[in-house]
């Protein structure tokens, strides 16, 4: 497996959701490979999952130390800078958001545009497990930054 915190990855900056959905297609239209421990389509889904969670509730908390760590992270405004990688959540943390291994690239980029349509539509109202209550356009750039760190593994090549 590769050690994510010295993979190669591409510079990235997300502004708006629709900058995650194009760079998702751009990336993968063609040839491309991957420099971390996922597939292309297992990042984007993940990605897509966690959007889905913001539009529609988390089915976990966050034990209380890790809750207390996130709210000063988001006092500091940490939540919408760049994500570091190799991060390791608690277990069911990790288990709720993790991809399936045989997930296709067309069924993850149809969540993420799924979810994305519903955020514009209906906003992000519920509360992060880890930094709490986040406005739309908080949630937004929160996922921007997560989006950026996920989709930086994911490199195209010469056809």
């Amino acid at each position: 497996m590769p050690n994510v915190k010295t993979a190669q990855r591409r510079p990235l900056k997300f502004n708006s959701l629709d900058d995650i959905v194009a760079d998702a297609q751009a990336v993968t239209s063609g040839p491309h490979r991957v420099s971390g421990n996922w597939t292309a389509a297992q990042n984007i889904w993940h990605i897509a999952q966690t959007l889905e969670m913001s539009n529609h509730g988390f089915n976990f908390t966050v034990p209380l130390p890790m809750k207390l760590a996130g709210r000063l992270l988001k006092l500091l405004g940490r939540h919408t800078k760049p994500f570091t990688p190799g991060i390791k959540p608690p277990a069911k943390v990790a288990h709720a958001f993790a991809p399936p291994a045989d997930i296709s690239l067309p069924l993850a980029l149809a969540k993420l545009h799924d979810e994305v349509d519903y955020a514009k539509a209906h906003g992000m109202k519920h509360p992060s497990p880890l930094f709490g209550p986040l406005s739309h356009d908080a949630w937004i750039q929160t996922h921007c930054r997560h989006a950026e760190l996920h989709h930086s593994f994911i490199h195209p090549t010469p056809s």
